[in-house]
């Protein structure tokens, strides 16, 4: 029956009045000097939990019990635990979703110190925004007939909704060439990590390609196109910057079945003293075997 009165008592006069922002994150106090602070992250992002940490201490010695209620935006659901208050509340309890509710049995000594924390998740559709909380402490006399208090804190708070931030992104950019430096389009890429693919795009009618990300780590590209041999090349993405995979020069698609005029257009390469547009040795000894062994 105790139990019932006093919750019923903290829900009958919980009158919250608001306070500037200000002196609710540094703490509030009545006559005879108790204070009451609240701590919480200043911004949280929608589909969060957090917690909320209440502090406060007794102002008197006779007071018979004590009651906090908190209140959170409407739709926001709040978790108590009687495990998290020291000294440990005698209820937790949440009369609506977003209330938490904690009640102490006196007698406390004046001065000592209380903690509380209720948990909150914000729900995922919470749009980016201003929030306020609201609350109070109170301070019981007698149980009988009806519980009164001689003094009570009430306050506000507020906590602001943010866009989650975006994750860093890495990018692969390249082009897509034949093996003698003509720009080769409609060329299939893809992306691979540990073995999977993960992603493809189309070389456009430049040859170029782009791939973007989030995730770091090791990572194979493939291109291939028909009537061409796929090439691939590996990379370690380390950081969230551009990095360039070129399919061209040593890397560019060799034909299937290439000429030998197209063949002998290569060995020029080969020879050639301009480093864009040089192949190996080992490049070219591909190309002649993809000529003699079509």
């Amino acid at each position: 029956m105790l139990l019932y009165v006093l919750l019923s008592s903290i829900l009958l006069f919980s009158l919250i009045l608001p306070v500037s922002v200000a002196e609710a994150n540094v703490g509030l106090t009545i006559e005879t000097g108790a204070v009451y602070q609240r701590k919480s992250p200043d911004a949280v992002t929608a589909g969060e939990e957090f917690e909320v940490s209440v502090t406060f201490a007794a102002p008197a010695d006779r007071f018979h019990a004590i009651g906090l209620i908190d209140v959170a935006p409407a739709g926001w659901d709040v978790s108590v635990d009687v495990f998290w208050t020291d000294p440990q509340a005698m209820v937790a309890h949440t009369p609506e979703p977003e209330m938490a509710a904690y009640i102490w049995a006196g007698p406390y000594a004046a001065g000592i110190e209380f903690t509380a924390v209720y948990k909150i998740e914000v729900p995922v559709d919470a749009e980016p925004g201003t929030y306020t909380f609201t609350g109070s402490v109170k301070y019981y006399i007698e149980p009988h007939p009806a519980p009164s208090y001689e003094e009570a804190i009430t306050g506000a708070f507020q906590v602001d909704v943010v866009d989650a931030p975006a994750a860093a992104t890495a990018r692969i950019v390249g082009v897509t060439t034949e093996v003698d430096g003509a720009i080769l389009p409609g060329v299939v890429v893809l992306l691979y990590q540990a073995g999977e693919e993960i992603a493809s795009v189309v070389s456009d009618e430049n040859g170029n390609y782009e791939f973007v990300f989030s995730e770091l780590g090791a990572y194979d590209v493939v291109a291939s196109k028909e009537r061409f041999r796929a090439e691939t090349q590996s990379i370690s993405v380390t950081e969230p910057t551009t990095y360039n995979v070129d399919f061209a020069g040593d890397y560019g698609l060799i034909p299937d079945a290439p000429s030998k005029s197209y063949v002998l257009a290569c060995m020029n390469l080969w020879k050639s003293e301009e480093q864009s547009f040089q192949l190996s040795t080992s490049r070219l000894l591909e190309l002649i075997s993809a000529w003699k062994y079509p």
